[in-house]
């Protein structure tokens, strides 16, 4: 490896190399510092004290699988649980289902909208808050698959008198197609930025899914209130206002991570990122812009790394090493939070697609700045 010669460069030299050399430090500050303390993330100590819960679930016309979906969801062995179901206006007989199963399963309790309404989906919520009965609160959709037996042990053992909320790993199976691995990654990448931001002290979510939390945080700060026009994301946007330092816990244990079993759909990765649009627009100034930073100086640490080595050639061993070590570093911490998870097939796309996710996160962020000044003007 070549030195670098300071007395033969020009002043334009100097300036790219003191940049790549801050945003170097800033990158390698982000993996060490930050993602590092995910992927070695020891395993939590369980304490066997379980907490009374209420499993929240909103559906529509379920008739197919609801009596499916009940076994697994009340079969758990944890005795202190209930599953309150919220009917979304379903034009089958998912109700009348309901109602049936609720009468010979003391687990069961129903509820339901009696009328299609604007902001469906935080209405359900809202009302599936107020008759759950427990005072921790646990969302699944109804396209989560099977659920280890030890789901809720271990998630309850997690809490004390100190915590508000324990998150889990929650992704889509395994599945043929582009679509369901775009899916799988941004989901894996969503869970490897909040839950290292959230043991570096600055926690959000970017799921309201496998989120066990106080019931207290929704109605302690009058719920969707101000909130109902947000598209997208829904208790995600409770949990990021008021979720505090040291009161939120992560887990990479693959017994409490949630599998989703969805269909093929073109659109559920715009979807995905649209969700994380809004939730990043709705954070706090200051973990808005250490996401912003991380960004950033990943794009300009790669566009700086290309010039330095078309104009600086001599030293071009140096600039390589560098980023060999940038990238080795990136590929460990994304390994072994694989590993952690038991997330396969996903090894060399996930490295890829963390690398460039700051360009689709700035694509979209232009594109509904576009659309919003648009719609605005019109």
């Amino acid at each position: 490896m070549k030195l670098i010669n300071f007395q033969t460069l020009t002043i334009t030299h100097m300036v790219l190399l003191a940049a790549f050399a801050v945003v170097f430090i800033i990158q390698m500050y982000y993996l060490l510092g930050i993602y590092l303390k995910l992927a070695l993330h020891k395993k939590d100590d369980f304490n066997p004290a379980p907490y009374p819960v209420t499993i929240m679930l909103a559906l529509r016309n379920e008739e197919e699988r609801i009596r499916e979906m009940m076994a697994r969801f009340t079969g758990l062995p944890f005795e202190d649980y209930q599953v309150m179901v919220i009917n979304e206006v379903s034009e089958d007989n998912t109700l009348e289902i309901l109602t049936v199963l609720a009468e010979s399963n003391p687990k069961i309790k129903v509820t339901s909208l009696s009328q299609e309404t604007r902001f469906l989906d935080k209405q359900a919520i809202n009302i599936g808050l107020k008759g759950a009965p427990s005072p921790w609160i646990v969302q699944l959709t109804p396209d989560t698959g099977p659920i280890s037996e030890e789901w809720l042990t271990k998630f309850t053992a997690m809490l004390d008198q100190d915590t508000d909320a324990a998150i889990g790993y929650t992704n889509v199976e395994r599945a043929k197609g582009y679509r369901n691995l775009l899916c799988r990654l941004e989901r894996f990448t969503q869970f490897m930025i909040s839950g290292s931001w959230i043991l570096a002290g600055k926690p959000f979510v970017f799921s309201e899914n496998n989120v066990l939390f106080r019931k207290s945080l929704y109605f302690n700060t009058l719920g969707f209130r101000q909130k109902l026009n947000r598209n997208f994301a829904n208790m995600e946007l409770i949990f990021n206002e008021n979720f505090k330092k040291n009161r939120v816990k992560i887990t990479t244990d693959p017994h409490l991570s949630i599998r989703e079993q969805v269909e093929d759909d073109r659109g559920d990765h715009i979807r995905l990122l649209k969700k994380a649009i809004q939730i990043r627009h709705s954070l706090s100034w200051s973990k808005k812009f250490t996401l912003f930073l991380d960004d950033f100086s990943k794009i300009v640490l790669t566009g700086l790394t290309i010039t330095l080595l078309i104009i600086l050639t001599d030293y071009w061993i140096t600039f390589t090493l560098l980023m060999v070590i940038y990238y080795i570093l990136l590929l460990v911490i994304v390994k072994k939070l694989l590993n952690r998870l038991k997330e396969r097939k996903i090894f060399v796309p996930s490295f890829l697609y963390i690398l460039i996710k700051p360009i689709i996160n700035w694509w979209f962020y232009l594109s509904t700045y576009l659309i919003h000044r648009k719609s605005r003007w019109n």
